[in-house]
């Protein structure tokens, strides 16, 4: 009997010893209006719920890349993504959205969003900026004429890129996507997105990272 309840007591211990650690781990992020530092950001100034939209300033391009070649599969002149923040973050959450948009114009083959679903930001420590990771599956589909049908995309957990503060605060695409079931056998195993998009909504703010 008395091993029995050192048992009990040992894994009541253990419980609250994990929750000790998962509460001080806890992810937290939440988007600033004015820059930081390392401080937390004032409730005044912390972003809400509220439209987001991204896009590829006029001159650049978005590109996806051959990862075995370096080859350049598909270039973009335009590109933008719209959705909506639906968790602001907190000091013990990280700030998720929505993501109801992935459009492309001016590509070098037919470019569409197949599905687009959510991200997430994650704090980079020492730093005012976040890295983005997808909640869920991105698909994006090329019609190339030497492969032929091309689908590319992330899955749940992919690091897609970097937010880095500044007014307009920027995202910096990067990510190494996958061919998806559905994709012509000769379409390379995998590709790189990159390309470099500015906030627009909201305008003229600053974002700044802050872990809350």
């Amino acid at each position: 009997m008395k091993y029995l309840k050192m048992l009990a007591l040992a894994a009541v211990a253990a419980g609250a010893l994990m929750a000790f650690i998962g509460a001080g781990t806890a992810s937290a992020t939440v988007f600033c209006s004015t820059t930081t530092g390392n401080a937390h950001c004032p409730a005044a100034q912390r972003w809400g719920v509220q439209p987001l939209k991204m896009s590829i300033p006029s001159g650049s391009s978005a590109l996806l890349v051959d990862t075995s070649g370096e080859t350049t599969l598909d270039k973009c002149t335009s590109s933008t993504v719209e959705g909506e923040i639906t968790n602001a973050g907190s000091e013990s959450s990280t700030v998720t959205g929505t993501v109801s948009s992935l459009s492309w114009g001016g590509c070098t083959f037919p470019t569409n969003t197949l599905e687009a679903t959510k991200l997430e930001c994650h704090w980079i420590t020492g730093t005012s900026n976040c890295t983005a990771t997808a909640d869920g599956s991105f698909r994006v589909t090329i019609n190339t004429i030497f492969f032929g049908s091309c689908i590319y995309g992330v899955t749940s957990g992919t690091s897609i890129g970097d937010i880095t503060e500044g007014k307009p605060g920027v995202f910096h695409a990067n990510a190494v996507a996958e061919r998806f079931s559905g994709s012509n056998f000769a379409c390379p195993e995998t590709s790189k997105w990159t390309g470099t998009y500015n906030v627009t909504t909201p305008s003229e703010t600053t974002l700044s990272v802050s872990t809350g």
